[in-house]
């Protein structure tokens, strides 16, 4: 993670009067010992902020956050037993209120995507400075989203593409060779009904996935699924 030497709340952010206002219970859920401890101290550092609770693993933030049902719990993702995602699901089971913040190192697309689909209330990368990390706080406790700024491109590069997807044409054969291949036939059935070469089948399939923008026969299917090519 980044630090900063003026780390320190500008005036624009939050203020938090000391004597009246309670204290922001967090969860903090991290399998790395070191990582765990300087998120910690960076938590309690920022004003009325108390860490109520610091876990080693999936399954210590759950029973965690169902014993000490604390303001927000901030998880890592790759964590022994559940991963965070998964302790964000069983939390979400049992308790609605908790605010849930994933603070990972992982940018990947299929990854962001579940996390999101758990229903977290904000996604953190560890290279954050302390100033995103209040605001990341603050953000969720006003029942907002915070994303990262690189999540938040990878986000809006998934919507393009599929906006782009939507508005792609498809020639009769593509559109034979896509419901096929979304219906699970192999490359050799697909040639035998349409009466084609094998390597015509790979062919307009490559095009098909270079024309829609995807990388994987799991894209072909969601296209299909999505325009109402298979049932």
């Amino acid at each position: 993670m980044r630090l900063t030497t003026s780390w320190l709340p500008k005036t624009t952010a939050m203020t938090y009067p000391s004597a009246c206002m309670k204290k922001i219970r967090i969860l903090l859920a991290d399998d790395q010992l070191l990582a765990r401890a300087g998120i910690h101290a960076l938590l309690e550092a920022l004003p009325n902020h108390e860490v109520v609770a610091l876990c080693a693993d999936g399954q210590q933030a759950i029973d965690e956050a169902r014993r000490l049902q604390p303001d927000i719990a901030i998880l890592d993702i790759a964590m022994p037993g559940p991963s965070g995602i998964e302790a964000a699901k069983t939390i979400r089971q049992f308790d609605q209120t908790i605010k849930i913040l994933i603070l990972s190192g992982i940018d990947r697309e299929e990854i962001i995507q579940q996390a999101l689909a758990a229903g977290i209330n904000g996604y953190l990368l560890k290279d954050f400075i302390l100033e995103e990390l209040q605001q990341a706080v603050d953000t969720i406790l006003s029942n907002g989203r915070y994303l990262s700024h690189r999540v938040e491109e990878i986000l809006n590069n998934i919507a393009s593409g599929e906006e782009k997807a939507n508005k792609v044409s498809l020639t009769a054969r593509q559109t034979e060779i896509i419901r096929l291949v979304a219906s699970g036939k192999t490359t050799k059935e697909i040639a035998r009904q349409l009466g084609i070469s094998p390597k015509t089948v790979e062919f307009h399939r490559s095009q098909l996935m270079q024309k829609l923008g995807v990388h994987e026969v799991t894209g072909l299917t969601r296209y299909a699924m999505q325009n109402g090519l298979i049932n």
